[in-house]
């Protein structure tokens, strides 16, 4: 069965994509398996499951001290919206309460990593779209050492980006459930069956869109930060 993972929605303050657009593409796709996980909120999750034929993980990627935490299989918010900066300790207590899975996406890039967060995760993203070949290398090398299971996201912030990243798990359990996909990913049985990278581009008209949707002009100084050393591949 298909999967694709970290999806952003216009739910998220820099994503521009309809829940209803994204399912239209998943399903042309033929994707089974797909997780969308709003900045902050699971509002975009919980609306593409009411009109998606497929299976939709519930998830959120909320900013915390130490870095964005991803919780997949949530029942509710664990900041209620909030934008405020979290604990991230906390972000993770209240994602294990709900029974959900904690990832640490794109850990090398935007997160002060230490023994007590990458213990506390359930798994690490190794493989990111809009992350660099260095920092994805690095993520693969983490995981490997912590002996974690290993995830790929797409953090598809665009159409275009959706199908970059794939997985399978039908080798793992006959039961096309939500329940078999989470216990696969948790015993690291999800086979990575592609991994490309986003042109630098999409980052860049992503930035234009969280200042348009936050109007908050700081945006624009750390969006620059964020470019440096990055070349546009068109």
């Amino acid at each position: 069965m298909k999967a694709i993972f970290h999806i952003h929605s216009s739910y998220s303050f820099d994503g521009n994509i309809s829940p209803a657009r994204i399912i239209k593409e998943l399903e042309k796709l033929g994707i089974e398996f797909a997780a969308i996980t709003d900045h902050e909120t699971i509002k975009g999750a919980l609306e593409a499951k009411t009109i998606a034929k497929l299976n939709i993980i519930i998830g959120a990627e909320y900013t915390t001290d130490k870095g964005d935490i991803i919780g997949l299989f949530l029942k509710e918010d664990v900041v209620s919206g909030s934008r405020k900066l979290q604990i991230a300790r906390e972000v993770i207590s209240q994602i294990k309460k709900q029974g959900g899975i904690v990832v640490l996406p794109h850990p090398h890039r935007g997160h002060k990593l230490d023994e007590e967060l990458i213990n506390s995760v359930d798994v690490i993203e190794v493989y990111n779209s809009r992350s660099t070949k260095i920092e994805n290398q690095k993520a693969l090398e983490l995981a490997k050492r912590y002996s974690k299971p290993g995830i790929v996201g797409s953090d598809a912030h665009f159409l275009q980006e959706i199908p970059l990243t794939e997985m399978d798990f039908s080798d793992s359990d006959k039961s096309e459930s939500l329940q078999s996909l989470k216990q696969a990913i948790l015993n690291g049985d999800v086979r990575i069956v592609k991994t490309e990278k986003s042109p630098s581009y999409w980052r860049i008209l992503t930035g234009f869109i969280r200042l348009y949707k936050t109007k908050d002009p700081r945006i624009i100084v750390s969006w620059i930060k964020k470019l440096r050393g990055y070349r546009i591949h068109l």
